[in-house]
């Protein structure tokens, strides 16, 4: 079974991490506003057909409506604008690896708004993390440059670390494929208008069949067929193990984008994302670890 969850899990961050660098790949031939606004008019339907399919009742309690449009608009209707808009303006490794910093930011979030205490040991790796950002940005190699694409992308992850705490309070009265569907289809309303005119204008007709394919694969792949694997994942071995796989996702972009973007990675890049990486290991897999607890069982018997 342990075998079964592995291999599901590298699917799904091997998914993320490919979605990354074809979105990428595909802005060369068509405005990201429009890519965008197409996949938020596909999306909602085949994930209404999707809950149907499973036997679930698409209903919500009118006191959640506000949680639901604040959701819709941090997992999907900003969150999309930002992201979209970053990794047209930064690579696909800086758009992975900072993208992956919403874990982070959700602590940040959670110790801000008093939801959760929050030890000592998480927030030496949200420390290291953010240290290894610094790093990854060149501010130790004499090329420090804030690329827009990188704020807008910092500021998605920041977006979406709101999705994470305030879909954690609708999680009790709705399943996940519901909350997923609910708010898609809250964030669609946000993401197709800001699309129209860009569609408007798009060249459909000369795009090669790539982006076509590239466009099915963005469509079903990064939410329609992970998200269920991933929270499968998380019924069998728990968040803080599954938690772990999604670092993958930066390193395998960055990967992925040699071959199909060819990109040039420096050392500086590689040694930042490995501290972040290792920052946010730090953060999420000892979250219950307690640094005075290790330190007065370290002192028993020793007189002062």
């Amino acid at each position: 079974m342990r075998l079964r969850v592995t291999l599901a899990l590298f699917y799904v961050v091997f998914a993320w991490a490919l979605n990354t660098v074809l979105v990428k790949l595909v802005f060369a031939y068509v405005d990201p506003l429009a890519f965008m606004a197409m996949r938020f008019i596909v999306m909602p339907p085949l994930a209404l057909a999707m809950v149907r399919l499973a036997g679930e009742r698409m209903t919500f309690e009118r006191r959640d409506i506000p949680l639901l449009v604040a959701c819709g608009a941090c997992g999907y209707g900003a969150y999309q604008y930002f992201w979209m808009l970053g990794l047209a303006h930064t690579t696909a490794f800086a758009s992975a690896l900072l993208g992956s910093l919403a874990p982070i930011f959700t602590l940040l979030l959670l110790a801000l708004l008093r939801y959760e205490r929050v030890n000592a040991v998480r927030w030496i790796g949200a420390g290291i993390a953010l240290f290894g950002i610094a790093i990854f940005e060149g501010a130790f190699a004499g090329r420090a440059a804030v690329r827009l694409g990188d704020v807008l992308t910092l500021l998605a992850a920041v977006i979406f670390a709101g999705y994470n705490v305030l879909s954690a309070k609708l999680l009790a009265r709705y399943s996940p494929l519901s909350l997923v569907t609910l708010t898609m289809c809250i964030g669609a309303v946000m993401v197709i208008p800001g699309g129209i005119w860009a569609i408007a204008h798009a060249h459909f007709a000369h795009m090669p069949w790539r982006v076509w394919a590239i466009f099915a694969y963005a469509v079903f792949f990064p939410i329609l067929l992970t998200y269920p694997v991933w929270t499968w994942a998380i019924g069998r071995i728990g968040p803080a193990r599954v938690s772990l796989f999604s670092y993958l996702v930066p390193i395998l972009a960055g990967l992925f984008s040699l071959p199909l973007l060819h990109a040039a990675i420096t050392r500086y890049e590689i040694a930042g994302s490995l501290v972040c990486i290792a920052g946010m290991i730090v953060a999420t897999a000892l979250a219950r670890f307690s640094i005075t607890q290790w330190w007065a069982s370290r002192t028993v018997g020793i007189e002062r």
